[in-house]
């Protein structure tokens, strides 16, 4: 029975899995369409963002991935500094910045404390490399992410994969693989939140500011 179901659901998501966002996620490649056009930039992220924002430290050096519409920017502390990073130039200052691709750009020496990275992880094919790069760059690391609940081969893990796959995610971490993975690398879990079907994390290094 097992098979036989597992059978039925790759069926039914091949379709699913033709979609543009689910090729571009199947063969790792960034989506530089989807994201170079402004309308792929929701206003329903703001709170998100504005709750990403009350978790930055005062007075911190910050670059954001996936800048977006720069919406950070207008809700950090006024004594924050305020760096943007896109796949495509976001206004004044931006790092154009695929982390898909290697090498991953020379940041400088102590130029930066916080990295904030909202829904962004989702669509790297190698986290580890990038989190290893982010280690050398910054403390602390302000990010959401919608974590996968399953693993393994059952056809729920399955349903899952292909779900995240259509929105053209490229990885499925679970909570605690992402904890893991910032671990290995120094960082340790300072704070937690929730936001809709997504969660917020603060991680950081040690003698990182509070």
């Amino acid at each position: 029975m097992l098979r036989a179901a597992t059978t039925l659901l790759q069926k039914a998501d091949r379709r699913q899995l033709a979609d543009p966002r689910s090729l571009h996620a199947l063969f790792h490649k960034t989506d530089r369409k989807h994201w170079g056009d402004p309308r792929s930039l929701h206003p329903s992220w703001e709170p998100r963002t504005r709750k990403a924002a009350a978790l930055v430290p005062a007075r911190s050096r910050v670059i954001e991935f996936g800048a977006g519409n720069r919406i950070l920017e207008r809700y950090l502390d006024s004594s924050c500094t305020y760096t943007p990073s896109d796949l495509v130039d976001r206004g004044p200052g931006t790092i154009v910045c695929d982390l898909n691709r290697r090498p991953l750009p020379d940041l400088g020496v102590d130029g930066y404390d916080v990295a904030v990275i909202m829904g962004v992880l989702e669509y790297l094919r190698d986290v580890p490399s990038v989190l290893d790069w982010l280690a050398s760059h910054v403390q602390v690391c302000v990010l959401s992410y919608a974590c996968a609940d399953t693993n393994g081969h059952s056809p729920r893990a399955w349903l899952e994969t292909v779900k995240r796959l259509k929105a053209g995610w490229m990885n499925h971490y679970r909570e605690a693989d992402l904890r893991s993975l910032f671990g290995e690398r120094g960082f340790a879990l300072v704070r937690q939140e929730s936001w809709e079907n997504q969660r917020l994390f603060v991680f950081s290094q040690p003698g990182a500011p509070a």
